[in-house]
């Protein structure tokens, strides 16, 4: 999974965006209101709790809230280090298989034990994951554009569309469509829309361990890749 073969990596990169989508969305069903993946999204939450009288109350999940960021940015810390100390390569493949391992975990612990208080700390390994993967993607950025969450990916594809339409000038850049970097991006956010919805659907059959689907489709991915 070199930076040498950036097709790959573009295709890990989509279906990455699928997994991210679809673990936030079935965690933030399950556990009524968290993201693992979009985590400073729960600070809106836990300002609408504030408004609310919900977090007074003790209603809703607001501890794993604000355990959410420090959670996935130690993770993301961790890996940072780890991965300076391994070549590209290894480090890239290394994070993606560890935090795929990480999920498989979850999906089993919760098909066994079902829905419970443990929830919480399956949501906490979730977290760690996606700041793992995250992590991965600033580490090697010939994976593309940003694939779980996608402001940025949309705001970008909306200037171009600007460009199309001739309301704004073209910006440099490469004439073929499979390398100018929007096509990447509209391929994430479809990606990350498709999971949405698969995880959303997963979710109110299997629960919390519905997340081991993408994670056995990325590790499929892995295993088969050329």
């Amino acid at each position: 999974m070199s930076a040498g073969k950036p097709a790959g990596l573009l295709s890990l990169a989509t279906l990455l965006a699928f997994l991210s989508g679809f673990v936030d969305t079935a965690a933030f069903i399950h556990m009524k209101g968290l993201f693992v993946a979009h985590v400073t999204g729960n600070f809106v939450l836990l300002g609408a709790a504030l408004a609310s009288g919900g977090a007074i109350a003790g209603k809703g999940p607001e501890a794993l809230q604000l355990a959410a960021l420090p959670v996935f940015f130690v993770a993301a810390m961790l890996t940072g280090a780890i991965a300076g100390r391994l070549s590209p390569d290894r480090s890239l493949a290394g994070i993606v298989w560890s935090a795929m391992l990480l999920m498989l975990c979850v999906a089993g612990a919760s098909a066994v034990l079902g829905s419970g208080p443990w929830d919480a700390a399956s949501a906490v390994v979730l977290i760690a994951a996606m700041g793992m993967l995250n992590a991965a993607h600033r580490l090697n950025p010939a994976m593309g554009p940003p694939f779980a969450v996608m402001t940025g990916n949309v705001a970008a594809l909306a200037i171009r569309t600007a460009e199309v339409l001739h309301l704004a000038p073209p910006s440099a850049g490469g004439t073929s469509d499979a390398s100018r970097p929007e096509a990447r991006m509209l391929r994430a956010v479809i990606g990350f829309a498709a999971g949405c919805a698969a995880g959303a659907l997963s979710q109110t059959t299997f629960g919390l361990a519905a997340v081991g689907l993408p994670a056995v489709l990325v590790m499929a991915r892995l295993a088969l890749r050329k």
